[in-house]
């Protein structure tokens, strides 16, 4: 109802006027005279300056109205001052303390209809402030923050006795917040003060089921919704459901990490997000952190992701060593599905982020009490045990090494994989010091880790690391693929010979994996065209090392049956990587394997039958890989010649494919061998290198890799002093391989390159002068070759000299050019001369 107005308002007799005949004369109406009211948000907008007396004036008629528990006069005010701040946005300014004391004035009231249709006013408010009075005014500062507390506590509303009421302030109370993350005032200043009241009151709403916010994730990314949907809030919407609310809270925390768009944004949001779980207590085994941390990634932009793998790092590094064991496995957790996730994190520092998951996983081995065979290296299940304290002591070294490797699941540049083997490699201690301390059980100790501990830990961190690389590489296209050189692995070929077999038998799975890199799928059977590619002299000095390397291993005095499994394994692996130059250089040596067998070397018939029974089968292998039937037909009659008179190894499968290091036993030894089979005899049936080398010669691969004198190849007597002299002067070799026709290289002529030290009066101590006549020089022949049809010109990259086309066209005769000044020069250049391809014509561009 209207208000008469007296001295009160005789100051502002016009403004107040206006306000008052916007009231209502009917106790019915809910709404302002639609006529008055657009009369006086013209007037507020003609005379700006009017509006801080519109605003002081409705100020004191809010506080009249409620001390006087006038409820429908409260409300038409609070309609009033909305649509000022919704036409009169530009001054906001003028009259932004007063709307805030107005909605402060109606939330004292605590009447849910109040409370609502002040919450409206704030949202209208939130959208159209900039938060250039914020800090600067502290009135109007402290009013609003004490506004933002109060809704946050409206979002965590307790009242049992009436369930609707109290999901009806939570949904007021979210819908306000939503309307402050996305207003431009939050990070105007400092947001720390306001965060710490939203955050927690956003996520609280998310954890009354701690599978929830999981749920509505998988949801949204099921649904393909990139961005959270906008719910506009209504006063008259008074049944509310608890996924409404949850809903709302996942939109508003998704939206706040949206508005993080700077380093220091997102610090200050993510601060009250980790203090949220500390004060709660909500570590693993619960996964709600791990859910969290997936949100805020796919809310994060791209550019930011770094931080929050930073800042969990961080933590991660500032926990204490007493500290509660869940809390480390639940950053740990939160690492793990942030970096395997489908979101690539720009910029992020893999080596740094490898080395601290690295120094975690000595530390945890060093100090804690491992169960090192209930670790597994793959990213599957959900990796939860409860039975005792001390497994989460060896779950926490599990997920470490799960952690290193999703460091490989996305390629952010090209050496990427090759520094991180080489960064683990590193700590594998290769050169252990002679004067290295032992325990009480002869092991040697390094960095305070047993050496066969340390070393089979990091083993699995390279296994994880190789497995997840090669399924990336099946993955991703041939430009995409992130290719490991050979000799990354050079020093670590020692480890064939150490003196533990779990890390031989580690070892060799890793390298055969490394080394297995075709896709028989997509292998062609088409040898007549060639592949030109390069390989250096790293990679033979690594594969004649780890020949020699392997000869030693398979004359291990301690070995086991199971390092004939893994020696077979390797062998198969270097054919299937280095094919037709394998053979070459692998067969002497193989060939001298059994010579040492032949020759009773060996300290019992067990192992003689185990190493002829590998060599049968590399052999077949040969055969298979390179598709050569005759010679799988030989190897097919020595090996059945040998199963019949009892000569084949029972610990060596007759079907290659059979033979698997996954299952292998360890426990066997030679020596049960002879004593559980009393029929098996020593071998006297053995491979004719000769017949194998004419076969070999024949075929056209072998061939086409080497024919100059392969055979004497073949037949050379290897000795193992002399296995890293064989290629000793060679730098380069080009390797023949398959692909198709069309790719083949195409012949080039190329011209040395002018040296300007020729010319007079040079100086041997000064470097070569461009100057002008250069430039002639290389546009004149630019100029020819576009004018020109020619094939394609390939040459190296080492080389610089001038390629011409091969034939005799008159017109490709580059003719002599003056050599005057830079005036005669540029007078020469024809702006309007025809060319097909250029700088400012591209190749692109051409129709």
């Amino acid at each position: 109802m209207s208000m008469t107005c007296t001295g009160v308002c005789q100051g502002w007799i016009k403004h107040a006027t206006l306000i008052n005949n916007c009231y209502p004369t009917s106790p019915e109406e809910t709404r302002p005279k639609s006529s008055e009211l657009s009369y006086l948000v013209f007037y507020a907008k003609s005379k700006p300056a009017k509006l801080t007396k519109c605003g002081v004036y409705l100020e004191k008629r809010v506080v009249t109205d409620i001390r006087k528990k006038r409820k429908q006069d409260t409300e038409i005010s609070l309609q009033i001052i909305k649509s000022l701040l919704e036409e009169c946005k530009k001054d906001l300014n003028l009259f932004s303390k007063n709307v805030v004391k107005i909605i402060a004035s109606s939330l004292s009231t605590n009447d849910i209809d109040l409370v609502a249709r002040a919450a409206s006013v704030f949202i209208v408010f939130c959208a159209d402030h900039d938060g250039s009075t914020i800090g600067v005014d502290t009135e109007f500062t402290i009013i609003y923050e004490n506004l933002i507390e109060r809704f946050a506590n409206y979002a965590t509303y307790k009242y049992e006795a009436d369930q609707n009421l109290e999901r009806r302030y939570r949904s007021i109370g979210l819908y306000v917040l939503q309307g402050v993350v996305t207003s431009s005032a939050l990070h105007a200043t400092d947001a720390i003060i306001q965060l710490q009241y939203i955050v927690p009151a956003i996520l609280h709403n998310l954890t009354d089921d701690l599978e929830t916010l999981q749920k509505i994730d998988n949801e949204s990314v099921d649904e393909k919704h990139s961005m959270p949907q906008s719910r506009r809030f209504s006063i008259n919407n008074t049944i509310i459901s608890i996924e409404d609310n949850t809903h709302l809270a996942y939109d508003c925390l998704k939206q706040l990490f949206i508005v993080s768009n700077t380093d220091s944004d997102l610090q200050c949001s993510l601060k009250p997000v980790f203090k949220f779980l500390e004060d709660n207590d909500i570590w693993w085994p619960n996964s709600f952190a791990i859910s969290l941390a997936l949100v805020i990634l796919s809310s994060i932009q791209r550019q930011c992701r770094h931080i929050l793998v930073s800042e969990i790092i961080r933590r991660l590094d500032s926990l204490p060593d007493n500290s509660s064991l869940s809390k480390k496995i639940t950053f740990i957790e939160m690492l793990i599905s942030i970096l395997t996730s489908d979101l690539t994190i720009v910029g992020l520092s893999v080596l740094e982020v490898l080395d601290c998951l690295l120094s975690h996983l000595l530390s945890s081995l060093k100090n804690g009490d491992i169960k090192f065979e209930q670790i597994s290296i793959n990213f599957e299940g959900s990796n939860i045990m409860t039975e005792k304290a001390q497994d989460l002591e060896t779950m926490i070294v599990q997920r470490l090494i799960t952690c290193i490797g999703g460091l490989v699941t996305h390629i952010y540049y090209a050496k990427q994989i090759s520094d991180i083997v080489e960064h683990i490699i590193k700590h594998l201690n290769l050169q252990t010091d002679p004067e290295t301390k032992q325990d009480n059980n002869g092991s040697f100790i390094a960095e305070g880790i047993p050496l066969n501990i340390l070393r089979k830990t990091l083993l699995r961190c390279l296994s994880i690391v190789i497995q997840t690389n090669k399924k990336a590489e099946k993955k991703s296209s041939e430009m995409s693929i992130c290719k490991v050189p050979v000799e990354v692995f050079h020093n670590t070929i020692g480890l064939c010979m150490d003196e533990d077999l779990d890390v031989r038998i580690m070892y060799a799975q890793i390298l055969s994996t490394f080394l297995d890199n075709v896709d028989s799928s997509k292998e062609s059977k088409e040898t007549d065209s060639v592949q030109i590619t390069y390989f250096n002299q790293p990679a033979i000095h690594f594969l004649n090392t780890l020949h020699l390397s392997l000869y030693q291993y398979a004359l291990l005095e301690n070995s086991k049956p199971a390092d004939n499994v893994a020696l077979l394994f390797i062998l198969r692996s270097l054919l299937l990587r280095f094919r037709a130059d394998q053979v070459i250089r692998g067969i002497p040596v193989l060939f001298k394997l059994q010579s040492e067998a032949k020759d009773e070397k060996l300290n019992n018939f067990a192992r003689q039958r185990a190493i002829a029974s590998v060599i049968t089968l590399y052999f077949y292998n040969i055969a298979q890989v390179l598709g050569i039937t005759e010679l799988q037909q030989y190897v097919e009659m020595v090996q059945k010649e040998r199963v019949e008179k009892c000569q084949w190894s029972t610990y060596i499968n007759v079907i290659p494919s059979e033979n698997n290091l996954d299952n292998v036993d360890l426990s066997a030894s030679f020596e049960d061998e002879d004593k559980n089979n009393q029929t098996l005899q020593p071998v006297n049936i053995w491979l004719d290198r000769q017949t194998i080398v004419s076969i070999l010669c024949k075929h056209k691969e072998i061939l086409d890799f080497d024919d100059t004198n392969v055979g004497e190849k073949l037949m050379t007597e290897w000795k193992p002093e002399e296995g890293f002299n064989e290629v000793k002067n060679e730098a380069r070799r080009i390797r023949s391989s398959r692909i198709f026709e069309a790719d083949k290289l195409k012949l080039v002529v190329t011209h040395p390159k002018p040296t300007m030290m020729n010319l007079e009066n040079s100086s041997d101590d000064l470097p070569p002068k461009v100057k002008t006549d250069n430039f002639k020089e290389t546009l004149a022949v630019q100029l020819m070759n576009d004018s020109s049809e020619h094939e394609t010109s390939v040459a190296s990259d080492r080389e610089s000299g001038y390629m011409v086309p091969i034939g005799n066209n008159k017109k490709n005769k580059r003719k002599n050019k003056p050599k005057n000044e830079a005036s005669a020069f540029l007078s020469t250049i024809d702006p309007k001369a025809a060319s097909t391809t250029s700088l400012v014509n591209p190749p692109y561009r051409q129709s």
